[in-house]
């Protein structure tokens, strides 16, 4: 694909997940597809699949309370792949989270195969726990 695409694809994928339309989140994975999140909380690991992320997602913003709120700040792109950058906030039970991730996703045949989530995993861990 162009870069102008995988741009395009994964800007159509934060979009969706800012609307809650999580099947259409689903289709921009491959079906062995996986997403990495590094830290050592409840939501940190490697979910592989479509439904795991997924899962993964939605189990983000119910943990937050339904307050999960993120920006798209930029997106990167080359003919492999595509990076972006986004501000995430939440408030819940008291605690606060605002923090700048990077996430860098492979791929391939219009498809995302890999995604690795780089956030502050500080701030994720304190407010997901």
């Amino acid at each position: 694909m162009s870069a102008r695409e995988n741009a395009t694809l994964v800007r159509t994928m934060v979009n969706a997940f800012l609307t809650g339309d999580l099947e259409t989140v689903g289709t921009s994975f491959a079906p062995d597809a996986v997403w990495e999140l590094p830290g050592r909380g409840r939501l940190a690991g490697e979910y592989k699949g479509p439904e795991a992320i997924i899962g993964f997602l939605a189990s983000s913003f119910e943990l937050s309370g339904g307050t999960l709120s993120l920006e798209l700040m930029d997106v990167l792109s080359s003919e492999t792949g595509a990076a972006h950058l986004q501000l995430v906030t939440a408030d819940h039970a008291g605690r606060h989270l605002e923090c700048v991730e990077v996430l860098v996703h492979e791929i391939v045949d219009s498809k995302i195969v890999h995604t690795y989530h780089r956030p502050d995993a500080y701030a994720i861990d304190a407010f997901f726990g």
